[in-house]
């Protein structure tokens, strides 16, 4: 199938590894020139380098930082001038806040404040400054990588600020949709990245999360960028508004 893709051009948040890389080479190996952004200019560097290589496109690094709005307007002023427009956001820079208590009883104001200001704010912040090229093109697509902790109960910050994620592109989809620009999210779970070994040294942990959804795997970082990768595509006009999960199927709730 093609995607019809080629020629695009794409900014692509928290792209130096992880779920951000996979997106970042998959939509380059369907022709498009990507940004990728983050706060580790090593690491920034070194996986541009990397996809420019693998697949002949132009990746371009900026480093920035998703809790800060004057280093968001930068980046997206750079990348437009680096790309000659922007076609696609995908919005996927936001630090994981585990490890830490998010309990009701033990849980940080300053975490909650944290999380939002990087994700929600981030997110937000990333899809007005961007919404005037796409504008102008009359088209454009935009997914906003949440997290599956909007559903389960628990960890108070990382479900509140997943579930604003969700309400914030339903409210975006709404306000860009007569400019041909469709705005969705999707739930990754936990996935196989380079980091997993590291979080989860014990082989027995492992197999246990495996065992969580319905495929009886870690989805891999790949898998998911795979789904954002269409979601980016003209093909996938008729999907906006809306939160897709990728997470191997998970749990067993029904959702309609």
């Amino acid at each position: 199938m093609d995607l019809q893709l080629a020629g695009k051009k794409a900014l692509i948040t928290g792209g130096s590894r992880g779920i951000g890389k996979a997106i970042a080479r998959q939509l380059a190996l369907e022709g498009v020139d990507c940004v990728i952004c983050s706060r580790n200019e090593s690491s920034l560097n070194e996986t541009a380098e990397e996809l420019k290589e693998e697949t002949g496109r132009n990746i371009h690094p900026i480093v920035a930082d998703m809790g800060d709005p004057d280093s968001i307007q930068h980046l997206v002023k750079r990348a437009a001038e680096a790309m000659g427009s922007i076609d696609i956001l995908v919005n996927n820079g936001a630090r994981v806040s585990g490890g830490v208590p998010e309990d009701f009883h033990h849980i940080e104001d300053e975490l909650i404040l944290k999380d939002f200001e990087e994700k929600f704010m981030g997110y937000f912040r990333c899809i007005r400054a961007v919404a005037p090229y796409m504008i102008k093109n009359n088209w454009g697509r935009i997914i906003n990588v949440s997290g599956m902790a909007a559903r389960n109960a628990g960890s108070i910050s990382a479900g509140a600020r997943n579930v604003s994620v969700v309400h914030l592109t339903k409210s975006s989809s709404v306000e860009l949709g007569q400019h041909g620009i469709t705005v969705n999210a999707v739930y990754p779970g936990i996935t196989e990245t380079e980091t997993t070994k590291d979080r989860f040294p014990n082989e027995a942990d492992l197999l246990e999360v495996s065992k969580m959804n319905s495929i009886g795997r870690l989805v891999k970082a790949e898998e998911i960028a795979n789904v954002i990768t269409f979601l980016s595509s003209p093909l996938s006009v008729s999907i906006t508004g809306d939160v897709i999960a990728v997470t191997g199927g998970t749990g067993n709730a029904v959702h309609y």
